[in-house]
């Protein structure tokens, strides 16, 4: 492993947790110090707050991508994109009515996220009086905390609307927790981020991959400008990314597949490109280690989450049409979450055969039987339809960003004849590369929001026109340009990055988007409460010296 990859490596959060104690995260309103020793002695030096903020990095990626936990892919679940695809309570955002306040969804977030607060307040109040001799250093130090409380208060007001704001440190157990307004909660998160775009440094000069640079405080206190519908600021946020020349869309070949049949937007994608240098698209990057399971870090489970079960298709004639999962077709799927009717064909069809996007090697539309014991062996699954085919759980597209298609690393194969033929273990089922938390091509779809909400539809097309662009795209006109139109290109260019749920809650559209394209819902169990979550029944319960309110519909 790189040792310079420093937010990758499970001995940082090892060490993390020995200094700080993490958060009680069954009792997370109820914090208590992060330490284990003295305010007085733990927290005087720059290392232990270096200590303190690798502990955050980790958390965050870990709730974010590195968890094993289908709980954290409901974020993308039950949207207006993906579904239940084995329709058997695998993933209950297939079913809202199953959202309740005492459901697994709301207290994973709300016990996460504050937990990100909860590190985040030791590290702000506890600067102050470190011994630094660079006061740059404890001003960009201070800069990282407050962008993750930002960041995680972003979140938390999607999701649930005004939640309890705590800005400082607690060190003694409380039961007095109110609710602030959604507004407020917003406002928190965006200064908070306008303070980190202020003191952290810029991309050239951070310190390691995958470590903040003022980029991307701008890129998320955008979103919390419209959040809080100050368009013209989330204009300027934006616009103070898309015109720093250190960023720019990945246009010509790149990385370390660039000779490999493809195109730019492929190559975002593909293992060890998301921290070269001259990827100037990435804004943030998630950092994560391929882990054989020695590491003990995980993988982000996204391929076995969202790919398809393809390798368990028979032939007309009923025989095995494949001789197992293989890295050439896409990994080892499991079909937990398939695409709704409207991702898969209504998306792409205004520009099917142009969007590179929609196409191989981006998209897995099809598989050609490779097992030779069936006569149909090197022919397509699509013109000779098997005896289980179908396209909710065995055969759905899906774009092969979610997965290492051709580059799956060398220990997933049982042998070197398996290697040979690309068949995989059945520990293959992650997402190896590293994970994009931001990069610019949705600034741009954040800005064309922006204008489109202030009033300027001619130059929301131009931006939406700069991401179609590059991707081969028909471009599109301002009468072209509504809310549905950018949720829509976000779809196309975002699918399977963006934490979708967070991006209809903050437009108050879930509720919207969801009943009209999750069309595989069994019935529309959706309900218009259900574009906030409830907040959890346990902190409601526990807060027993103040009203924590539930929010409508989950009383």
């Amino acid at each position: 492993m790189n040792m310079n990859r420093l937010f990758r490596s499970s001995f940082f959060v090892a060490l993390a947790v020995t200094m700080l104690a993490a958060c009680n995260e069954v009792k997370i309103l109820e914090e208590v110090p992060l330490d284990f020793y003295s305010p007085e002695n733990s927290y005087t030096r720059p290392e232990h707050f270096e200590a303190a903020i690798t502990y955050i990095y980790d958390k965050t990626r870990n709730v974010f991508y590195n968890n094993d936990d289908k709980k954290g892919f409901s974020l993308i679940s039950g949207s207006d994109y993906l579904r239940d695809a084995r329709n058997d309570g695998s993933f209950s955002m297939g079913d809202y009515r199953l959202l309740t306040p005492s459901s697994a969804q709301p207290d994973y977030w709300w016990r996460q996220l504050y937990g990100i607060i909860s590190a985040a307040n030791v590290i702000i109040d506890r600067i102050g009086a470190a011994e630094y001799s660079d006061e740059t250093a404890r001003t960009q130090m201070l800069a990282e905390a407050r962008f993750f409380r930002g960041f995680a208060y972003r979140a938390l007001g999607c999701l649930f609307g005004g939640v309890p704001l705590i800005e400082h440190e607690i060190t003694t157990p409380r039961r007095d927790f109110v609710r602030a307004t959604r507004e407020e909660t917003y406002r928190l998160a965006a200064t908070d981020l306008l303070f980190a775009a202020q003191n952290l440094p810029e991309k050239k000069d951070v310190k390691a991959p995958g470590r903040l640079n003022r980029s991307a405080a701008y890129h998320f206190l955008a979103e919390m400008y419209l959040a809080l519908e100050e368009f013209d600021n989330a204009v300027k946020a934006a616009s103070a990314v898309i015109d720093d020349p250190a960023f720019g869309l990945m246009k010509v070949r790149f990385g370390n597949r660039k000779d490999d049949p493809g195109n730019p937007w492929w190559d975002l994608f593909q293992m060890g490109n998301q921290n070269l240098a001259e990827n100037t698209e990435a804004i943030w990057v998630a950092q994560i280690e391929p882990d054989d399971g020695r590491l003990g870090v995980g993988n982000y489970k996204i391929e076995r989450i969202c790919g398809c079960v393809y390798y368990q298709l028979k032939d007309p004639d009923g025989v095995e049409g494949f001789i197992g999962p293989t890295t050439q077709n896409g990994g080892r799927g499991a079909g937990y979450l398939g695409p709704t009717t409207y991702w898969a064909d209504e998306l792409w069809r205004s520009d099917w055969d142009n969007d590179q996007r929609n196409q191989e090697p981006n998209m897995i539309r099809d598989f050609v039987y490779d097992n030779p014991k069936s006569k149909y062996y090197g022919k397509k699954v699509s013109e000779n339809k098997g005896t289980n085919y179908d396209t909710k759980y065995y055969c759905y597209p899906f774009q092969s960003k979610i997965t290492q298609r051709g580059d799956h690393p060398a220990y997933l194969y049982a042998s070197e004849e398996d290697m040979a033929i690309g068949l995989l273990t059945s520990s293959a089922m992650k997402t190896y590369h590293d994970q994009y938390f931001a990069r610019l091509a949705e600034t741009y779809l954040l800005r064309a929001e922006a204008y489109l909400r202030d009033g300027y539809p001619d130059k929301a097309a131009n931006d939406i026109n700069e991401v179609r662009a590059r991707v081969g795209a028909h471009p599109i006109s301002a009468a072209d340009v509504t809310i549905d139109y950018i949720l829509d290109e976000r779809l196309r260019e975002l699918s399977f990055e963006e934490t979708r749920i967070l991006t209809l809650a903050r437009l108050e559209m879930v509720y919207d988007r969801v009943s009209r394209y999750n069309d595989y819902i069994e019935g529309e169990t959706i309900s218009e409460y259900n574009n906030l979550y409830p907040i959890p029944y346990s902190e409601i319960e526990r807060n027993t010296e103040a009203v924590l309110e539930q929010n409508p519909g989950y009383e």
